[in-house]
């Protein structure tokens, strides 16, 4: 199968042979472009990467549609909690939703549609929507995060607010700020 693809790559495509004037004469050679595809096994995942919003989607395919990549079982209520996080008092981690390995939630906390990294610690009175929480980020009491993608290392003080945010490794957002539709991150040193 593999031979033959790369037999038929190195073939002009249809439109190179096929490229004819109105009276049927033979026109320049025209500029094509090759495309490829792979069609996988139902055990297979393949997606192309290109923007935030994948990324975003892609962590939560992962733990929905195609569950059986994670390695993971679903819980009763149709998430996904490592044995070793814990959660407060009234936190609800909804259906398709991961919480990492040796993360804490507080009291009062409620995930929906998100992914939450290992080793996080996040605060009371938390709510994280349609959003991915890397590794070894700390949140604090009061903070909304929805529709966000949140790098490693990242501390948000109390009552943060994001809406449609990146923000970058190891960033830390004051206390009480909102931001909607920024990218946050480090400033590099000169």
């Amino acid at each position: 199968m593999l031979s033959q693809l790369l037999t038929n790559a190195s073939t002009q495509s249809f439109h190179e042979l096929y490229a004819l004037g109105p009276d049927g004469s033979a026109l320049s050679p025209r500029k094509t472009h090759k495309c490829c595809v792979h069609i996988a096994s139902k055990s297979n995942y393949c997606v192309r990467l290109n923007s935030i919003q994948a990324f975003s989607d892609i962590n939560r395919d992962v733990i929905g549609d195609a569950s059986h990549l994670s390695g993971y079982s679903f819980s009763p209520q149709n998430n996904i909690i490592h044995p070793t996080a814990e959660l407060g008092s009234k936190t609800t981690v909804g259906p398709h939703c991961m919480l990492g390995e040796g993360s804490q939630m507080g009291d009062k906390c409620s995930v929906k549609k998100s992914v939450i990294g290992r080793h996080c610690r996040i605060g009371s009175n938390v709510k994280v929507v349609n959003s991915v929480i890397m590794d070894h980020i700390t949140i604090g009491d009061g903070c909304s995060i929805q529709g966000s993608v949140v790098c490693s290392n990242v501390q948000l003080q109390e009552r943060v607010v994001l809406r449609d945010c990146q923000v970058g490794a190891g960033y830390v957002v004051s206390s009480g700020s909102e931001h909607k539709g920024e990218s946050l991150a480090k400033k590099e040193k000169q």
